[in-house]
Order: structure tokens, then sequence, then C-alpha cells
């Protein structure tokens, strides 16, 4: 009976310092430091929403929600604004895009939609699966396949 006291104390006392641990961890969680020339134009495209900030290869995406909508947009390490994306739904989508995935990948089913706002208009990307490979497909607003250089 005095071991399980004994075997019981020591779980407790191991669960208490591991939670304390995992508490410190995540006050140390570093914050993402952006240049102010990012921040800057951020605010000049989407004034004083409030936002939150990853860092990528290409330069940082500020996370945000303007009328409902989850956007990510992406600016360059000098505060260059490269594009702005959203999720919708297939509806959203040029049927000439829906067609265009269809007939290139026709075991495939779509799983995710987004449009993507950059400098040189529109772009339509989407995920697909066949249950086994995924790929990301991106395709301007005639259907034509195009390489997007901000992926992340």
């Amino acid at each position: 009976m005095q071991m399980k006291v004994i075997i019981v104390g020591i779980c407790n006392v191991s669960l208490l310092i591991f939670l304390a641990a995992c508490h410190c961890c995540k006050k140390q969680e570093k914050k993402i430091i952006v240049p102010i020339v990012v921040e800057q134009a951020f605010t000049a495209k989407y004034s004083e929403i409030p936002h939150t900030w990853q860092i990528h290869d290409y330069g940082y995406e500020a996370v945000f929600t303007q009328n409902g909508i989850e956007y990510e947009a992406e600016f360059s390490g000098t505060g260059e604004w490269l594009e702005s994306e959203y999720l919708v739904s297939e509806k959203e989508f040029p049927a000439v895009v829906l067609e265009k995935i269809k007939k290139e990948y026709p075991k495939f089913i779509i799983t995710k939609y987004e449009i993507e706002i950059t400098p040189q208009g529109l772009f339509y990307e989407a995920d697909i699966t066949d249950g086994e490979r995924e790929y990301e497909v991106y395709f301007d607003g005639k259907g034509n396949s195009v390489v997007d250089l901000y992926e992340d």
C-alpha cells in the first residue's frame, strides 16, 4: 500500500514538473520581428486591420479577417506586396478552370479552392487528390496553367 502512495506521489510530481516546463516553453516562444517597411506596406494596403505574421522563404505573410473572410497577404522582406489569397467554394471558380482541372486530372477530386489576388491579376488555386497523391494546381481566369511563385 505504501509503495502505491510513493508511486502516485512520484507520478504527480513528474506531471507537475512537466506542466511547469511546458508553461515556461510557451512563454519563451519568440515573437516574429517584422521589418517596419513590411508593416507599413500592410497598413498602406489594408489599413489598421488586426493581423498576425508568419515568416516564409519569400518574406512575410499577414493573416487577417476582413468582411468575414480570412485572408493571407504576402509581402517581400522589402515591403513589396506579392499576393493575397482566401478560400472560396467551387461555385466561385470560373467554369473554364474547373473544366481544365477535370480534363487534366480526371481521377482527382478538388479538396480546396482559393482565389489569389496579385499585381498581375486574379488567379485560381486548387488542391487536388486521387486518394494517394496530392497536388496544388494554379490557373489564370482563362484556364491556363501558371506557376505560383509564392506558394508556402
